[in-house]
């Protein structure tokens, strides 16, 4: 890992230590009456193994400066099997879903269950799948995620080579000079997740 990528580790690192006893999202996590939402679909944010929804801070504030509004948090217990919480995040966002679809995403081991989830979502549920340093296997079939890595991320590589088998991601990612904590707050991540949210939003009121 070059010194730029433990630069860019460390302070994310301090950052999501410190968000811990803040967890400023309570705030920020208040309900909006549904008739003063400014947008139709629903955003769900799933946090990393070990991690909470402070993580995504950065992420959800500037979701909601790009006016989405209807943002919701997943926490799974580390002691589920995967496809458990992967369904109790289907239920979640089926009844986020206000009949405009829903956006998922997520990091590390929540991204492997934002995943999972989307497959069992009724189709056309799904808006947009991102996912950030999340766990993979080569057989898998997600066609609408775009996958997001870090080059310098020791715990989950991303898929090697300029090609990857047809249907595995919509769209694959690999940042530079940041790791599997760094993507949370890259600014190219953060990027391409909004980017792709604003293209298959539903039209704001």
């Amino acid at each position: 890992m070059n010194p730029i990528s433990i630069g860019r580790e460390l302070a994310s690192a301090w950052t999501l230590l410190a968000s811990y006893p803040l967890d400023c999202l309570t705030i920020l996590q208040a309900r909006i009456p549904r008739r003063s939402r400014q947008s139709h679909d629903a955003v769900l944010l799933i946090h990393g193994n070990g991690g909470d929804r402070s993580n995504l801070l950065a992420m959800s504030v500037l979701l909601r400066l790009s006016g989405f509004d209807n943002i919701g948090f997943f926490a799974y217990s580390a002691r589920h099997a995967v496809e458990v919480s992967a369904a109790q995040l289907a239920e979640m966002a089926a009844q986020a879903d206000g009949g405009a679809g829903v956006h998922f995403i997520g990091h590390s081991l929540g991204g492997t269950v934002a995943r999972l989830a989307a497959a069992r979502s009724d189709k056309g549920r799904t808006r947009s799948l991102v996912t950030l340093g999340a766990p993979w296997w080569a057989s898998q079939h997600s066609p609408d995620e775009v996958a997001i890595f870090g080059r310098d991320d020791p715990i989950v590589a991303a898929p090697r080579g300029g090609t990857f088998p047809h249907g595995m991601f919509k769209r694959l990612i690999v940042l530079r000079n940041t790791g599997h904590l760094g993507v949370l707050h890259h600014d190219e991540a953060l990027r391409i997740t909004l980017s792709e949210l604003a293209a298959n939003r539903t039209a704001p009121r």
